[in-house]
């Protein structure tokens, strides 16, 4: 141990340290208590927590942390990563309830469920694996067979009272059953609390419901049925003991699928909608279209767009031809892939309508669907016709989305940023959903350059839409705030809303998008393999469903993670085929296609003068037309690189300049540390030692401060040419110096976590690393820490 770590600090392992032999145990302790002088630690995991290691070592020398359960974020990419399945919310609240956060619970858990079809399970305890299934049967066998029956009755109720027990079983005496029960607790098979019975851990319910044969599962729901006060709860009973057509079952569940939707219980209305549809006749066609319409858009809601599709795909089957057949038609293409499929139900349900408002419903999709395919033109006739037909109506909502929407694709195809429309239809609808009129200025604000009013907006859409339950919404807004986040340098925090937006993927407009904003703000970080790998699904992803637009994005994060790193022949064969894709359909507006640039360092690094001159031009013939100031900053950055690589260094310096003094109209860190890099390079070829030197230590820190470590290195490597070693400085990122700030003002980490909107969990993280940056130990010392760094903090 002393040799390994006479070459740096060094970090011992040791898991499930309780089930190490007692020799081997009495070596590492040996040899713990005699490390005092080198740079060793150890991280030691135990269950059940040991109290030696403060006889072993000294208290003051142990920290100890409580692992508990994975959080639902967590468990969601533990599930994508382990298994490559992305659970639909519903889903993975079940799998998270019924393991506990038990990862490997939540696995097996998984696994099972993926081996039966899912829908089997809808409001029945997930299925356990054959292992521990047997292993639970095991122990409940042990309990005598009336206790299991009690046990059985507890699991098919949400919260058995005792009571409840006693209506079921009413031969039964209380006394004794009190006995029972507590001799089940004393077992550690269940909790009473308030006369309400709770098991120890959810697979015991599961593993006491599953012992039950189907027939006696079926009497005891049709029991509760007719037996329980609680309408939904009796309709749910209901539901799982009607296996067959029942037109009143059906209209019983219609009710309870609109009283769960009222008290915004998406899932359970989902639930009961679709048992309504299950139990609807073959001989009620009208019935069933409508139950499956209305089943589809309430699975949709309760973030299950795989099945929504099969519920529409079966309301367009039962659809009368006309205004039926053309609704269930545009439901579908809203959810379809490819793309180019999408479009085609769109075209056939215009075929079946001449209902205005239908119509213009139907345009608006296409013209979505135009934007992704990149077909800005297309998109931009398509809303003006949704424009024109909801004119005609009363419904305002529709004409404000229409509006919005016509605005974007403006936008998109180089017509400038509209906010006389944008206001017009936010004042027809106000709503903070992921494609209303606010989502839609709020991105076009962004894109436009305009980065802290559009901050301001998205964050008070994200709190709205949690706060109305439109998780569609929330995952829209998590989105644009990761790409807005990237663009102005606080990469962790980038990540963090990305990944969030990841895991409400089933109710996304788009689900893998978040992917290339995440794998963009990773290569940033100089994570590289991690952005590849993150890039890559995006990309194949993106390929399959047709979607042009996500795959120029993920295309010019690969092409950056070569550029970052040198490679530049790689780096220029991805955003060729990005600017292949780009230049003839969005050639008037780069609006958050931000790959050119990019590009055109490549070409030069490769000597490709001429290819990278044509698009410059085309970058400052944009700049020209729009002013937007991310291209004119950039694209004088571009201009620079070239006239210096033709030897006109002096023309290069003045179009450096000018960039420069673009930054000050672009609050985008990342690109103005690329500048200066690029300035500090020039200058120092032109032997201006001292405004070289003062570029790349103020591009170095920049880059410090983000946590780009790969782009930092390359300003210490032209500030090595020139003799000078940049001074270093704890290299704290954006959202750990704001952190920092509000911690050393008194600020606990919960009111940190609001002001930032971020996690708890992310501010005590970036605490752990904020003090080992600083060399301190406690909040107490941040406030001087910070002072001697000459940290300046403005939480923004």
């Amino acid at each position: 141990i002393r040799k390994l770590a006479s070459r740096g600090p060094l970090l011992l392992a040791i898991d499930d340290y309780q089930w190490l032999d007692r020799p081997t145990a009495r070596v590492v302790e040996f040899a713990l208590r005699r490390l005092t002088t080198e740079t060793v630690r150890a991280i030691v995991a135990s269950r059940p927590p040991s109290a030696d290691w403060e006889r072993i070592l000294g208290r003051d020398v142990i920290t100890r942390m409580a692992v508990g359960p994975l959080s639902l974020s967590a468990l969601y990419h533990l599930l994508y990563e382990r298994l490559g399945v992305a659970l639909g919310r519903p889903t993975l609240l079940r799998v998270h309830e019924t393991s506990g956060g038990n990862p490997f619970y939540a696995l097996e858990l998984t696994r099972e469920l993926l081996e039966h079809r899912e829908d089997e399970y809808r409001g029945r305890p997930l299925p356990l694996p054959e292992g521990l299934n047997e292993l639970l049967q095991r122990r409940l066998g042990r309990l005598p067979v009336r206790t299991r029956r009690l046990l059985f009755i507890a699991a098919a109720m949400p919260s058995p009272r005792l009571e409840d027990l006693l209506m079921v079983e009413p031969d039964t005496n209380a006394a004794k059953l009190d006995d029972e029960l507590e001799q089940v607790e004393r077992a550690g098979i269940i909790e009473l609390k308030e006369g309400v019975i709770r098991f120890a851990h959810p697979m015991l319910a599961a593993a006491a419901y599953s012992a039950a044969t189907r027939s006696e599962r079926d009497r005891l729901h049709s029991l509760l049925a007719v037996s329980v006060a609680d309408p939904e709860e009796a309709s749910r009973h209901l539901s799982l003991a009607t296996h067959g057509p029942d037109s009143k079952a059906a209209a019983n569940l219609d009710e309870a699928s609109a009283r769960a939707l009222a008290r915004g219980a998406t899932d359970v209305a989902a639930l009961f909608a679709e048992q309504a549809l299950r139990t609807t006749p073959v001989d009620h066609p009208e019935d069933i279209y409508r139950r499956a319409l209305i089943a589809g858009d309430r699975t949709l809601s309760a973030g299950n767009q795989t099945r929504a599709r099969e519920l529409f795909d079966r309301a367009v089957m039962a659809a009368n031809p006309g205004d039926q057949m053309a609704t269930a038609l545009l439901r579908r293409a809203e959810l379809a892939t490819p793309l180019g499929y999408a479009t085609a139900l769109c075209e056939q349900a215009l075929l079946e309508t001449e209902d205005a408002a239908l119509q213009s419903r139907i345009y608006r999709t296409i013209g979505g669907i135009a934007y992704a395919l990149g077909d800005v033109a297309a998109a931009e006739r398509t809303a003006r016709e949704a424009v024109r037909l909801a004119e005609g109506g009363d419904d305002r909502s529709a004409l404000g989305l229409a509006l919005a929407e016509l605005a974007h694709w403006t936008f998109c195809g180089g017509g400038g940023y509209r906010e006389d429309v944008f206001d017009r239809a936010v004042s027809l609808d106000a709503s903070a959903g992921a494609i209303s009129p606010r989502s839609h200025y709020a991105k076009i604000t962004m894109d436009a350059g305009h980065l802290d009013n559009a901050k301001a907006q998205l964050v008070r859409l994200l709190e709205e839409a949690t706060f109305t339950g439109s998780l569609q919404g929330v995952a829209a807004h998590h989105l644009h705030l990761a790409q807005l986040m990237m663009w102005m340098g606080n990469f962790a925090l980038a990540i963090e809303h990305a990944d969030e937006s990841l895991l409400l993927h089933e109710y996304a407009v788009q689900p893998s998008a978040p992917r290339h904003v995440k794998a963009m703000s990773q290569a940033c970080l100089g994570q590289i393999d991690s952005a590849r790998s993150e890039a890559k699904a995006g990309l194949a992803e993106a390929e399959r469903s047709e979607n042009v637009l996500l795959t120029i994005y993920n295309l010019h994060v690969l092409g950056f993670a070569e550029l970052s790193l040198g490679n530049h022949p790689g780096a220029r064969d991805y955003l060729d085929r990005a600017i292949k894709l780009h230049r003839p359909r969005w050639n008037r507006e780069f609006g958050d296609a931000h790959f050119v640039p990019d590009q055109i360092e490549s070409l030069v690094a490769l000597g490709e003068l001429d290819q990278a001159e044509d698009l410059v031009v085309w970058m400052e013939e944009v700049g020209a037309t729009t002013r937007r100031p991310w291209t004119l900053a950039t694209g004088s950055r571009s201009r620079a690189v070239i006239l210096a690589a033709r030897g006109s260094t002096d023309e290069a310096d003045q179009a450096l300049g000018d960039s420069l003094a673009h930054h000050d109209d672009l609050p985008m860190p990342f690109e103005l540390a690329r500048t200066l890099l690029i300035h500090g390079s020039l200058q120092r070829r032109r032997k201006q030692r001292a405004a070289a030197t003062e570029s790349l230590s103020q591009a170095h820190q920049l880059f410090l401060g983000m946590g780009a470590t790969l782009w930092a290195a390359k300003a210490v490597t032209e500030l090595d040419r020139i003799g000078v070693r940049s001074r270093a400085q704890p290299a704290l990122t954006p959202v750990e110096r704001n952190i920092a700030s509000l911690a050393s003002q008194g600020h606990s980490n919960r009111e940190i976590a609001d002001l930032l909107f971020v996690s708890r969990k992310t501010v005590e993280s970036n605490l752990t690393h904020i003090y080992r940056k600083l060399g301190i130990r406690s909040r107490a010392q941040l406030g001087a820490a910070l002072d001697q760094a000459g940290m300046k903090v403005v939480v923004k």
